[in-house]
């Protein structure tokens, strides 16, 4: 993944630029650098995905909430196409395997996730002025959920699976999807995870390696998916005026964003050395 490489790099020498312009009082050139940074971090992500080619990131521009809305809008449909082959199986949509997923309930969730990014694109000018109060909110969230997912980790850590867990587990998904009208299906499902040809240990290491990708993975989407918020005017406003906003009037000392733009580079450094260190682990390693 060279482009991937790539966007890593840019983004910290973007972030250290961000560092020497706000040094010299440059406010405006150093917010531009700072949404430079987290845009190339975002689209680095991304492209660990699978799911973008160099084309799209050019698609998307100097705007990282679309690669939310992509994934969300994507995610929503695999969600109604879900629901639409499971009426056309509707012993299977009965169990309460299928039940527990409620594919309902996350389908709305999805279309309130992408109506609260209407909003932002909306609202996104205001997003210039954000307080130092809803700053340090969107850090406070950022900490707790990064404390959750440590806990997560460790408890996959801790994990340990044995012929009797392992047996008990397949039991109990059996046992959600059988009904009256299900039991050749449930029975075919039997057969079929009683032939699976790997041992205990083996599954064990590829349960424990596909938990971590994703919780590492989810670390770092929830506070670049915070950052690509906060940074969306400033690729734009940072150079041209719009409106009655002028970069040399707008980014002083006195703009909140201005004044926390250290401990926002703090978090980015952070969060491309969590990076860089995610896609060595998972996703360089997979190609060489």
């Amino acid at each position: 993944m060279k482009l991937t490489d790539e966007f890593l790099k840019m983004a910290l020498k973007d972030l250290k630029a961000t560092e020497v312009l706000y040094k010299a009082t440059l406010y405006p050139q150093a917010m531009f650098y700072f949404a430079q940074s987290v845009e190339k971090a975002n689209k680095a992500l991304a492209l660990t995905s699978g799911k973008y080619t160099e084309e799209d990131m050019l698609k998307i521009r100097h705007d990282s909430t679309r690669i939310y809305r992509d994934n969300i809008i994507e995610l929503k449909q695999r969600y109604e196409l879900l629901t639409k082959n499971l009426s056309q199986i509707p012993e299977l949509k009965k169990t309460e395997f299928i039940q527990n997923l409620d594919i309902e309930g996350k389908i709305k969730e999805l279309e309130q996730g992408l109506r609260e990014l209407a909003d932002i694109q909306n609202g996104k000018i205001d997003l210039v002025f954000i307080s130092t109060k809803e700053i340090q909110t969107i850090f406070n969230s950022i900490e707790e959920r990064e404390m959750e997912l440590e806990d997560e980790m460790k408890n996959i850590d801790d994990f340990k699976l044995t012929d009797e867990n392992w047996n008990r587990c397949k039991i109990e998904v059996l046992e959600q999807l059988k009904t009256p009208d299900n039991h050749d299906f449930a029975y075919m499902l039997e057969n079929e995870m009683n032939e699976i040809n790997i041992s205990v240990p083996e599954l064990e290491v590829s349960i424990k390696k596909m938990y971590l990708q994703m919780f590492h993975y989810m670390n770092l989407l929830f506070p670049l998916y915070h950052l690509a918020v906060i940074t969306l005017p400033h690729s734009i406003i940072t150079r041209y005026p719009k409106g009655e906003l002028y970069p040399t009037k707008t980014y002083t000392r006195k703009l909140p964003i201005v004044r926390n733009l250290p401990y926002l580079i703090n978090l980015q450094f952070k969060i491309i050395f969590l990076l860089n260190r995610y896609c060595e682990e998972f996703i360089f390693k997979q190609e060489n």
